[in-house]
């Protein structure tokens, strides 16, 4: 979930973008540099990727995890065995029952010896804050905030009265553990994208890579940490626990910890077959070229006009490259004008096109529906396949609340099913001009061929399709319904679409 594009009165964040000139960050106070560590020769995940990579001099290995519940369970089982180092760099987390039972994790690998540096984007550290403190006054855990709210008075006050430098985010996303193992994708660390959120889960999409990619991925770990960006947690979050907050602590996550476990939920996850499948199974593994693709954390210091070559462009010219189809699955689509211009001339130069996103029924954020409406006809226009997840048919995943919505979160390019991307790169204005991103640029005909056919297969199956019928657009249903409104929606909520596309705001969102 983009918080970002949640946030209250975004109108008036605009008026005061207009006026609030180059954003000034803040000097961060001393701060020892730390650099990414090599496992030792008898780890585990050390003999394990030895094996799996043998013969493979330069090339990775990626599998996709599309189960939010394995995306839990590999987490868990890495930690487990991780001897030497985990680096964790993520935009969300969240103090709820899987952010507590990864915490628990995290602090018995600190126990055992291992070195934790956590690094959190600072816009929605929320309820967790204490939590963060709490690890980092662990001997083994060093926790930082990527460009931080000042902490001393409200959140929503302090993001307005500086604006030009708070609304520029950390959106990176990885997991690395002992330098030999990451994980790459769309997901965020909490129940809402582990399956087990009462209210909605986000369909999402990992990368769990092993072999040549991997150190790159700690290299730019270490880039991000040590950036003047970051900031040590205690520096920032003012708090201090009282007498027996440590042990008050240390019960609450063996608590959490029994509950989930001994659910259906929890026993799931350990006997998952995933994790020792992939260690046993260099078959299983799609071996390729692949690159990380990132942005450098002195983006968010950038003007967002000055048309570096940042990862987010470098991106989009792979992908308008195109020469006989492109997938596109962004749940927020805001192409602007320069990139659905080159979506358009794509498709009319006779590349097969298709795009999926959210519908405004499956949408989290009304403000994006609102600005993205206007793009649905160019598009169609030109030909495009355009669908929108349907929130009537389940999105196809292991959601062990199955009264609660599903949206879709994952982000994945697919060009000429010969390279697919996957990553945190939203196809809007803020992945390509003010947050940083990061990806995998993976050259696999076999994956990117698999995730193509997989596509094509079962999109009518979840998704609405699009037409246009002049100047009516109408929804299509694989089981032959049809709507000529945004299909499972209120009147009041296609009315606040509209409305919302009307506001100048774009740029932001």
């Amino acid at each position: 979930m983009d918080c970002m594009r949640r946030y209250l009165f975004p109108l008036l964040a605009f008026c005061l973008c207009a006026c609030s000139g180059q954003a000034v960050f803040p000097e961060p106070p001393p701060r020892p540099p730390s650099y990414h560590l090599q496992a030792p020769a008898k780890a585990p995940l050390t003999a394990i990727t030895d094996r799996l990579v043998r013969g493979r001099t330069g090339q990775t290995g990626v599998y996709p995890v599309t189960s939010a519940q394995n995306a839990l369970s590999v987490r868990l089982a890495a930690i487990r065995a991780a001897r030497r180092s985990i680096d964790i760099q993520y935009f969300l987390f969240r103090r709820d029952e899987t952010g507590l039972l990864l915490t628990r994790a995290l602090i018995r690998a600190a126990d055992r010896g291992v070195r934790v540096r956590f690094l959190l984007d600072d816009f929605t550290t929320g309820d967790a804050d204490r939590v963060l403190v709490a690890l980092d006054r662990h001997r083994n855990i060093q926790i930082r905030l990527f460009n931080p709210f000042p902490h001393k008075s409200l959140r929503a006050l302090e993001f307005f009265t500086d604006f030009a430098r708070l609304q520029r985010r950390m959106h990176n996303k990885s997991f690395t553990v002992d330098n030999r193992v990451t994980f790459i994708g769309g997901r965020n660390l909490s129940n809402q994208y582990f399956g087990i959120d009462r209210d909605l889960n986000f369909g999402d999409l990992d990368m769990l890579a092993i072999g040549a990619v991997v150190p790159d991925i700690s290299r730019q770990f270490d880039r991000y940490w040590n950036s003047p960006y970051s900031f040590p947690v205690q520096s920032v979050i003012d708090y201090r626990p009282v007498p027996d907050a440590d042990l008050a602590f240390a019960e609450d996550l063996e608590r959490n910890a029994s509950t989930l476990l001994a659910s259906d939920y929890g026993r799931n996850l350990a006997s998952s077959p995933v994790i020792d499948a992939l260690s046993d199974d260099a078959n299983l593994w799609y071996w390729s070229d692949t690159r990380a693709l990132y942005d450098p954390p002195g983006k968010v210091a950038q003007p967002p006009a000055a048309g570096r070559q940042f990862a987010g462009r470098e991106l989009m010219e792979k992908i308008t490259a195109a020469r006989r189809e492109l997938i596109v699955i962004s749940p927020y689509m805001l192409p602007g004008e320069h990139y659905l211009q080159q979506l358009i001339d794509a498709a009319q130069s006779g590349v097969e096109v298709h795009i999926l996103t959210n519908s405004l029924a499956s949408s989290d954020v009304l403000l994006v529906h609102g600005a993205y409406r206007k793009y649905r006809r160019p598009l169609l226009r030109a030909g495009i396949h355009l669908y929108e997840l349907s929130s009537e048919l389940k999105y196809k995943q292991d959601n062990w609340n199955g009264e609660s919505r599903s949206l879709l979160h994952a982000k994945a390019f697919v060009v000429d099913r010969n390279t697919l991307y996957v990553g945190s790169f939203n196809l809007d204005n803020r992945s390509i001009l003010l947050n940083t991103e990061l990806g995998l640029l993976i050259d696999s005909p076999q994956l990117a061929g698999e995730v193509a056919e997989n596509f094509i297969r079962n999109v009518g199956d979840n998704a609405w399709r699009l037409e246009l019928r002049g100047e009516q657009i109408v929804w299509h249903r694989a089981d032959g319904k049809r709507h000529s409104t945004d299909p499972g929606t209120s009147w009041w909520q296609r009315l606040g679409s509209v409305v919302s596309g009307w506001l100048p705001i774009e740029p932001l969102l």
